[in-house]
């Protein structure tokens, strides 16, 4: 780690082109940070198989990274030390912030029966119909259908306003991503980034890091809010997140990877210096 640097990023639409996935237009900014040795910490709404999947595609392995809007972080085995409770998931450190996908299943479920409504989600939708939305191959649509956390439900206004009258009482949320409302523990990005950069602290011996965090979407704005820097990435369709504002988030002037190259790149180049 030569910078006091630790970076925070999105992925669908925002390193990840929206329509193709691909990164390539990020790969300046990339190579820069790993010239650099700049930890970058994936955050996602992805499973941990997607994000294990994305980290070995970017050349990220080793590092932490949060699944499915902060509900969980992993980290390699003995990666941070006196962080707090975690356990033990396959090749990594578990943090768990948020219910598990059986127990929220189980309350959309009787919700759902209330209700007399059919809330439809990944729990209850054909594998072939989720490619279709997300254009994923049939593995990447396997690997987005491991939730442990969350729940991806499908734009409905309907069912929106039945689940805000009910939600709140069982701890349970609604996130706002690029193609689905999550349904989760009230958890978000920012508290994982607090705890990560609060190891990164432990394990560097560093009271001076800082973190910059890059997102497109609703979802990601507990994450910029958090951070010490912080750019909003402009959407596939052109125009920036305005459902809600933050203060002093930067502007990324390029669409996706594009635009997180640009964002990267000069705020390096500046020394942090660029408005």
């Amino acid at each position: 780690m030569t910078r006091p640097y630790i970076i925070f990023s999105d992925l669908d639409g925002t390193l990840l082109d929206y329509h193709t996935y691909s990164f390539n237009s990020a790969l300046p900014a990339l190579n820069k940070i790993k010239d650099e040795q700049i930890p970058l910490v994936l955050v996602s709404s992805k499973t941990r198989r997607e994000m294990s999947y994305y980290q070995e595609q970017l050349g990220l392995s080793g590092y932490p990274f949060v699944v499915e809007n902060g509900s969980a972080i992993f980290t390699p085995i003995g990666y941070f030390q006196g962080l707090g409770d975690k356990d033990l998931a396959g090749d990594y450190d578990r943090y768990t912030l948020g219910k598990t996908y059986h127990e929220i299943e189980t309350i959309l479920n009787s919700i759902s029966d209330k209700h007399r409504y059919h809330i439809r989600g990944f729990h209850n939708t054909s594998k072939s119909e989720i490619g279709e939305m997300t254009a994923l191959p049939a593995k990447q649509v396997e690997m987005a259908l491991t939730r442990e956390f969350s729940i991806p439900l499908f734009f409905d206004e309907k069912a929106e306003i039945i689940l805000r009258s009910e939600i709140a009482v069982h701890g349970l949320k609604i996130l706002y991503g690029g193609r689905f409302m999550h349904l989760l523990s009230d958890v978000d990005k920012g508290e994982a980034v607090k705890i990560i950069m609060e190891g990164f602290r432990l394990r560097s011996g560093r009271s001076d890091l800082q973190s910059i965090a890059l997102g497109d979407s609703l979802n990601d704005f507990a994450m910029l809010a958090e951070a010490d820097y912080s750019f909003l990435v402009k959407k596939h369709d052109g125009s920036y997140e305005r459902r809600e504002t933050l203060e002093n988030v930067r502007y990324s002037p390029g669409i996706g990877p594009q635009g997180w190259n640009q964002s990267l790149t000069t705020f390096l180049e500046s020394g942090g210096n660029n408005e």
